[in-house]
């Protein structure tokens, strides 16, 4: 994470490529639509690769269930600054 508690091994703007990936699927209102599964198989991708070239060389006591906890929290942390809180409770249907 770019945060200084994970000395920054998470980038800037793979975390921000994370976060669009991640508002895409968690909490979609169709969770089995081709959009949201095909955005969370990227952002695991993505995540994993990270993980496999970043953090466990540096990290080896943090497994891939725990990174990909942390970048979850990061990425709702980063949605909840941009507006209001994530995710955003649905109106009720008609």
């Amino acid at each position: 994470m770019s945060d200084a508690n994970s000395g920054g091994v998470v980038s800037e703007s793979e975390l921000a490529e994370l976060t669009k990936l991640f508002v895409r699927f968690e909490g979609a209102a169709d969770p089995f639509s081709a959009d949201c599964q095909n955005s969370k198989c990227a952002f695991y991708l993505i995540l994993r690769e990270i993980y496999i070239q970043k953090v466990r060389p540096k990290f080896i006591d943090i497994d891939f269930s725990i990174f990909a906890s942390m970048t979850r929290r990061m990425c709702r942390d980063r949605l909840s600054r941009e507006g209001p809180p994530f995710p955003c409770p649905q109106p009720p249907s008609p």
